[in-house]
């Protein structure tokens, strides 16, 4: 049975948390720990604004669409039942209204924020994916914007293996060949303005890919080339994975999924003290429900991810 996966808006300005976690901490000084300050962002063209609609990507992949099969992501708890999906839809309004709106904003750094998203979580079964792709799914239904949704997450591949293409080549081709353009494994769906870019093959040394150099360098080229759209990465749990870290060096903005009666409050402070201090976040409350008694689940190890 799927549960309900009601969806709201933790916090809507995404800067409050950030600016909350900036006073506590106030006056430390940066620890080896800490991730170092990347290049700044490619500021976006001259004239992007709300009112105007740009033109669109030409992809260079020649597959046929890939369809989403609706009732395979019910199945996977990637989409819910038609009885709730009108609400969901509403719901994913109000985010996607924040999240492109955050795009066009100046950052800490006085740059941009662009493009790209990174949607992650504390720990695993918060619903990163399931956040990722409806909202994926919901900015490009409103016609204005391409969406590049990327599958980041090696071990679970929850995107790629739910939309079909589990065993295509993708990220990790692209991380193993630089030279290679990100355009040619963007798979277009049947949804118009959706592609998507998958983990790409197995391989027991895919968590070597993650050299920053390397996800810097081709996150770089994204960037600049969906500089006027939207790019949406679901990336592992922070707190299990050092791939989640590498990707986020790359984001203009973070969306953690918070799960309710799930999550537990240490573990949120946690990740977000490893997310560095000029990234827009926002917090979404994942399946939230009135009736559910708060703090009193833990979540599971992700096991998986220690192999």
């Amino acid at each position: 049975m799927i549960k309900q996966q009601a969806v709201s808006i933790v916090e809507s300005a995404l800067e409050r948390l950030k600016g909350a976690r900036g006073a506590e901490q106030g006056g430390r000084s940066a620890t080896p720990t800490e991730p170092p300050e990347r290049a700044q962002p490619v500021p976006l063209p001259a004239g992007r604004g709300r009112s105007r609609i740009p033109p669109p990507i030409r992809w260079a992949s020649q597959a046929p669409p890939v369809d989403l099969d609706f009732a395979r992501l019910e199945a996977a708890g990637l989409c819910p039942p038609e009885p709730l999906a009108r609400r969901l839809r509403d719901e994913f309004r109000a985010i996607r209204r924040e999240v492109v709106g955050a795009t066009l904003e100046m950052g800490a750094s006085g740059q941009a924020v662009g493009p790209i998203v990174v949607v992650t979580s504390a720990g695993p079964g918060d619903g990163k994916s399931h956040t990722a792709l409806n909202l994926a799914l919901s900015i490009a239904g409103q016609g204005v914007y391409d969406v590049l949704l990327i599958d980041a997450d090696f071990v679970k591949r929850t995107i790629s293996v739910a939309c079909d293409l589990g065993d295509r080549p993708g990220l990790a081709e692209l991380l193993t060949h630089p030279t290679v353009s990100f355009l040619d494994y963007a798979y277009p769906t049947g949804v118009q303005r959706l592609h998507i870019l998958p983990a790409g093959a197995r391989s027991r040394s895919a968590h070597d890919l993650f050299a920053p150099a390397r996800v810097a360098a081709l996150f770089d080229v994204i960037r600049t080339a969906m500089a006027e759209h939207i790019v949406i990465v679901d990336t592992p749990p922070i707190l299990v994975s050092s791939d989640t870290a590498v990707v986020l060096d790359a984001a203009g903005q973070v969306l953690l999924v918070v799960r309710a009666g799930s999550s537990l409050q240490d573990a949120v402070r946690e990740a977000l003290g490893r997310i560095r201090k000029t990234l827009p976040v926002g917090v979404i409350l994942n399946d939230w429900s009135p009736l559910l008694p708060s703090e009193k689940k833990t979540y599971t190890s992700y096991d998986e991810y220690a192999q």
